[in-house]
């Protein structure tokens, strides 16, 4: 396997030459995940010299995109320029809305660029029960400055408001330590995160309808496009979850 690396307009460009296969899947892998953890506008993967992708490792581009060592997730992993037989394997071992395949390296640049290459805020919270209303003010103040709270955004940033405010409560109650909310926006993506110091996973209930609380995360799985929970490189952990704009 042949990997070749450049930049161009903030993006890292991957080129891979040869087989994906049990001889080369962890060199691909190491490569990526060293771009990831530069934190690149983007990192396009240029598979148009990939002769054959073994089935048992199609998952590596999914897995390597969903890893720790890109330090908050958002989607700044694309693919691109695969051969018909490649394609057809991606497309059937990972979700394409979460990790989409373009026709050209061209294309995948575009998307990348269609708003400036970083667009991100972060709040640091402390664990207090005023946490919440800090992080409703400052999801709206950081929408509007991206101009995402015109008339026709309006429903999108009810949206990341509410979101926000369930993953800070959640934090603030069940992890109850220092905590940082992040918002960024990629392409038609807003990703919303909070990374706490607890290394604790979490995972959804479904909610009892006489409870008064217990909805949090059920709720951003109804709202949100996806979502997830992943330790953190630096300790504790991090929920995310994407909107779609």
């Amino acid at each position: 396997m042949e990997i070749r690396h450049a930049t161009r307009d903030g993006c890292v460009i991957v080129a891979f030459t040869g087989s994906i296969d049990l001889a080369s899947v962890a060199q691909v892998q190491r490569s990526l995940r060293k771009h990831l953890s530069d934190q690149p506008a983007a990192v396009i993967c240029d598979l148009a010299g990939v002769r054959s992708l073994d089935p048992v490792f199609a998952t590596v581009f999914a897995t390597v995109a969903n890893h720790p060592a890109s330090r908050w997730p958002t989607t700044n992993l694309l693919l691109c320029a695969a051969q018909p037989q490649v394609a057809e394997l991606l497309n059937r071992v990972q979700p394409p809305h979460l990790l989409q395949l373009y026709a050209t390296v061209e294309e995948a640049l575009e998307r990348v660029v269609v708003r400036p290459s970083q667009l991100c805020d972060e709040l640091r919270l402390a664990p207090i029960p005023t946490a919440a209303v800090a992080a409703r003010a400052f999801v709206r103040e950081v929408c509007r400055s991206w101009q995402l709270a015109a008339p026709e955004g309006a429903t999108l940033v009810e949206r990341a408001v509410l979101v926000a405010n369930e993953l800070v409560t959640n934090a603030v109650v069940h992890a109850r330590t220092e905590l940082w909310l992040r918002l960024e926006l990629r392409a038609d993506r807003l990703f919303i995160a909070v990374r706490d110091g607890n290394r604790r996973m979490l995972r959804t209930v479904a909610p009892d309808p006489e409870a008064e609380g217990g909805r949090g995360l059920w709720l951003v799985e109804q709202l949100a496009l996806a979502w997830g929970v992943r330790p953190h490189p630096t300790g504790g952990k991090v929920v995310w979850c994407a909107l779609t704009l």
